[in-house]
């Protein structure tokens, strides 16, 4: 299978996507999944500097279009998910017009579909990486490898942090044992909370919450959400030696609404209380 000039993977790299679309959620209320893996330290190449990054993510698609490897971690082409605002050319099989640095022409307006939030575990931390077709992102010399890496809607980088500055316990992707990873998707998507809990424990702990602005109520289609996993290794090179080896996968589960109808309620409040204005007149001179 052919790839765009930026993703160098070798013949024998592993890659993966699946959406959960059993139910269909609807993002004006709270949207909590979560799973757990597994990536033994046996797993991991002796000059740790192996190169694994995996995801999980809601979106509006329910099938993963155009989801590319390497780097991306499943994302959609930037070049397919520009082509309903793209420039065309004409004829009966018309291309993409593109510019000299290979970047596609859109016009303004548009509404592009897909990921609406994606929450990346990178051991190389070039998910966070800008790229072709304008998609935003850092530069390499800002890369974190152990990262934690999300991106919005509009995949604009709203997290980039090695996981060792948020979390002693979870500081690396590797565990020996079965780790547990929630998300909690929540005010129509203005922040995601991400929790985890290892083997020995029934409690979750808090990893970070992300501030993801502005809320969605300007967008159509919020009552079909779907939630879904990537993962590839390697993310970036053609040597097989940097790939991790096993990577175990369990238990993935989402909660929500389901259903297009969004409840409301009036909350009624006692009225405030009013003090009277009584009018008084100063009378002076007067005397007994």
């Amino acid at each position: 299978m052919g790839f765009p000039v930026d993703i160098k993977l070798p013949d024998q790299a592993r890659y993966y996507t699946f959406i959960e679309t059993s139910k269909r959620f609807n993002s004006n209320y709270d949207i909590t999944w979560s799973f757990e893996y597994k990536l033994p330290e046996t797993s991991i190449p002796n000059n740790n500097n192996y190169e694994l990054g995996f995801s999980t993510f809601i979106t509006n698609l329910s099938a993963p279009l155009s989801s590319l490897p390497g780097q991306y971690i499943g994302d959609q082409d930037p070049g397919v998910s520009l082509s309903a605002v793209a420039l065309l050319t004409e004829g009966a099989a018309p291309e993409l017009l593109r510019t000299q640095s290979d970047d596609t022409l859109v016009y303004d307006g548009g509404t592009l579909s897909g990921s609406i939030v994606k929450i990346a575990f990178d051991s190389t931390g070039r998910y966070a990486l800008s790229a072709r077709d304008d998609r935003p992102g850092v530069t390499e010399a800002e890369i974190n490898r152990q990262s934690l890496v999300v991106r919005d809607y509009q995949l604009n980088v709203r997290a980039n942090s090695p996981l060792s500055t948020i979390s002693n316990v979870f500081s690396t992707l590797s565990t020996n044992t079965f780790r547990t990873l929630r998300f909690r998707y929540v005010n129509l998507g203005q922040k995601v909370h991400i929790d985890f809990r290892e083997s020995d424990t029934t409690e979750f702990t808090l990893l970070t919450t992300i501030n993801i602005e502005p809320r969605l109520t300007g967008l159509d289609n919020l009552e079909n959400f779907y939630c879904g996993f990537s993962l590839s290794t390697p993310i970036s090179t053609t040597d097989t030696g940097l790939s991790a080896r096993d990577f175990f996968l369990r238990n993935f589960n989402v909660e929500g609404y389901v259903g297009t109808e969004v409840l409301t309620e009036t909350v009624m409040t006692p009225p405030l209380s009013v003090n009277s204005n009584i009018q008084y007149t100063t009378v002076t001179n007067i005397t007994a």
